[in-house]
């Protein structure tokens, strides 16, 4: 199908895409780009050397599906009472690196080496080394959730109570709201006990369909309900609530 897109929220229009630009109602990029007070700048997310230069205009484009399904909540006036979080955006890879010393013939050699591999290089008692920077940290698997993250494609969500905690009862019910009412590749209902209180936790994790430059998508509709990483049932929302309830 043909997405409509208003043009003041279409990247394409964009001379250049940053944190700042608006991809919904007061809803700009910044918004999943980490936790409230932990936010990163989208250009330190992606190491050039390592991963590849960002396509910032896809990752905007993906998350102009995420900023719709954000403005069904907004305003709502069933789910006033509660704040819609991004609990996870878009994925920063951890930036371990570990430096690797290699011999080389001659200093220009050497500085070449360094130079070509965000290194630096220095004489040692054996002769000219180059020391390389090598990436030792996770390279997200093809798919994964962390690797549609990278993307934009995945987001994942927490609707939080007056208290500051999940609500898992209306957390259901958006899920089954967002079921009817929104389009999408994947939602999962995901449910996990590893708060250190033993807590209740739900999110919804939201994974959207990568998003053509002629904004024309097509969504599979995928539903599955998971329990502390574990798949509770597939093709539909299962509600699981407190054992108090």
């Amino acid at each position: 199908m043909k997405l409509l897109v208003d043009p003041q929220y279409n990247p394409e229009f964009e001379t250049s895409i940053t944190s700042a630009t608006k991809l919904g109602p007061g809803i700009t990029l910044a918004k999943f780009l980490g936790a409230r007070g932990s936010r990163t700048q989208l250009e330190k997310l992606y190491a050039e050397g390592f991963f590849g230069a960002p396509d910032t205009a896809q990752i905007a484009r993906n998350l102009v599906l995420h900023a719709q399904a954000i403005q069904t909540v907004t305003g709502n006036s069933f789910f006033s009472k509660h704040r819609l979080v991004v609990s996870e955006g878009i994925y920063e890879p951890n930036p371990k690196f570990v430096i690797q010393e290699t011999k080389v013939n001659d200093e220009l050699a050497a500085k070449k080496l360094a130079e070509n591999n965000k290194g630096s290089y220095g004489e040692g008692p054996d002769g000219w080394l180059a020391r390389l920077p090598v990436y030792t940290g996770e390279k997200p698997t093809s798919n994964s959730i962390n690797d549609l993250r990278r993307t934009g494609r995945t987001v994942v969500y927490q609707l939080i109570d007056q208290q500051g905690k999940t609500d898992p009862r209306l957390s259901f019910d958006l899920a089954v709201f967002w079921k009817d009412y929104v389009n999408y590749d994947k939602l999962t209902l995901d449910y996990d006990t590893f708060d250190p209180n033993g807590d209740l936790t739900c999110s919804i994790i939201l994974e959207m369909p990568k998003v053509s430059t002629d904004w024309d998508v097509s969504y599979k509709y995928n539903l599955e309900t998971t329990y502390n990483g574990e798949l509770q049932s597939k093709d539909e929302l299962l509600e699981i609530l407190p054992e108090e309830e």
